[in-house]
């Protein structure tokens, strides 16, 4: 063989012999990213609240406002002390009956309506962290807060594991559903709200309600260990739904969001191998480089082989 014949290999068997050095290894998913947040953005927000509220003590809100205010406390304050349906539904057709005139008098008025009591709110919610007591004032500002965030699991002995920002999104998402006003864009979150809302979530997940009861169930039927284990991982199985389910909906409001490589991490961990990989191509293909495109070079190769291995259904 010539000699230029010989140098033309040498490319060849370098790249043979190292290129599977510089691939990327095949490694399994373990990180769900979080959205990314404007800390400064939030503290905007933290402080334009607080100053609709102390526009409140100063100036008092029109008539039908503090009409609908009071019926909303009634409704909350039997909520929070499990009245009757009768009795509850009598408050609901009272808070139902005054919405419309309120919201006449101006969307505007109710933003400083909702920040008054966001702000109450708040300093109740701390001082049942420093007693351990529910007030009344709690209660009917709240309603069954406590009760329905210790069921999630969000609520030990008296910690509320939600920081200040996230009492105050999930207290106006509250407060807008209850008065069905969600849609309103005056009243609706800001986006930086809701990545900080969803970095919860994401990082404090558990079982829809349906699955809770099921695997309650099945606890209390357990008698061998097998059982036990087979739980814990159905239970593990119904995390993840729940946080695939999670990534779905910040992704609809959050385009910058991961969406894609999240649910190729979490496919992969509920051992759904060929979903977890088309996620990880569908990622790869609109971020062919970035901050987490070598990640997920190596969960696609590692999903490809599970799916090999083990191919779903």
């Amino acid at each position: 063989m010539k000699r230029s014949s010989l140098l033309a290999l040498v490319p060849l068997g370098v790249a043979l012999v190292f290129g599977p050095l510089v691939l990327p290894r095949a490694a399994p998913p373990d990180v769900v990213p979080l959205p990314i947040v404007d800390s400064q953005e939030l503290d905007r927000r933290i402080v334009a609240d607080r100053a609709l509220a102390e526009r409140v003590r100063r100036e008092a809100l029109p008539d039908d406002v503090r009409a609908l205010a009071s019926a909303i406390r009634e409704f909350h304050a039997l909520e929070a002390k499990d009245a009757s349906g009768q009795e509850l539904r009598q408050a609901r057709i009272k808070v139902d009956s005054l919405i419309p005139a309120a919201v006449a008098a101006g969307i505007d008025a109710l933003v400083r309506l909702r920040a008054s009591q966001l702000e109450g709110f708040l300093v109740e919610v701390a001082r049942f962290e420093a007693t351990g007591n529910e007030s009344e004032e709690l209660g009917e500002l709240g309603g069954s807060f406590l009760r329905r965030m210790r069921r999630e699991g969000w609520v030990r002995d008296k910690t509320v594991m939600f920081g200040d920002i996230e009492r105050r999104v999930v207290f106006k998402l509250m407060w807008d559903a209850f008065i069905g006003l969600e849609g309103r864009a005056e009243l609706a979150p800001s986006l930086d709200e809701m990545r900080a809302l969803y970095r919860f979530y994401l990082s404090h997940p558990h079982v829809s309600d349906a699955k809770r009861a099921a695997i309650e169930a099945a606890r209390r039927g357990a008698t061998e260990q097998k059982q036990c284990d087979a739980i814990l991982v159905g239970e593990q199985l119904g995390i993840d739904e729940w946080r695939l389910e999670r990534v779905n909906k910040i992704a609809a409001i959050d385009p910058s969001y991961p969406a894609a490589y999240a649910r190729g991490v979490l496919e992969f961990r509920r051992r759904r191998f060929a979903a977890s990989a088309e996620a990880f191509r569908e990622w790869l293909r609109d971020h062919p480089t970035g901050p987490w495109s070598k990640r997920a070079e190596g969960h696609l190769r590692a999903a490809v082989a599970m799916n090999t291995a083990d191919p779903n259904p």
